[in-house]
């Protein structure tokens, strides 16, 4: 009989023991579920937020064209905003080509200064070869001028 009562205590705390075991287990895939639909919803947004702007952008544009087309203005405007567009695509072709003439000039400064440290650098070893020569007659002038004078 004792071994019957220690049989179903034993008994009764495994199945405790599983059933925490279980819970705890719930509980991480829970949490890890619960931090995965998080992440999502917070990028949701962030996903739809192009289609849905494109989409009001182009719904508000479509509005204004209708409303504008009772009016003769309409015309005026579309041939303003043309107007406006060309300008800023004369100026941003403008801008490219000024850039790419800075990129030119930078890229040629860059080559003549490493012409010119070149140069520079060739000068120097022919000034360095000069005072070698000029160092080594100086040199045999010294030993001809001691050799014959005592």
């Amino acid at each position: 009989m004792r071994y019957a009562v220690n049989s179903s205590v034993n008994t009764s705390r495994i199945v405790e023991q599983v059933v925490s075991m279980k819970r705890n287990e719930q509980r991480e895939s829970f949490r890890k579920w619960l931090t995965l639909a998080v992440a999502i919803l917070a990028l949701l947004p962030a996903y739809l937020m192009g289609p849905i702007a494109f989409t009001f952008k182009t719904t508000v544009k479509d509005l204004l064209r209708q409303e504008l087309a009772g009016y003769e203005a309409a015309t005026a405007s579309d041939s303003r905003l043309k107007a406006h567009q060309d300008y800023l695509n004369e100026t941003l072709k403008r801008w490219g080509n000024d850039f790419a003439a800075a990129r030119e000039k930078t890229a040629s400064s860059e080559t003549n200064d490493y012409k010119l440290m070149l140069d520079v650098s060739n000068r120097l070893s022919s000034i360095e070869s000069k005072l070698d020569l000029l160092m080594r007659e100086s040199q045999r002038d010294r030993k001809l001028q001691n050799g014959s004078g005592p």
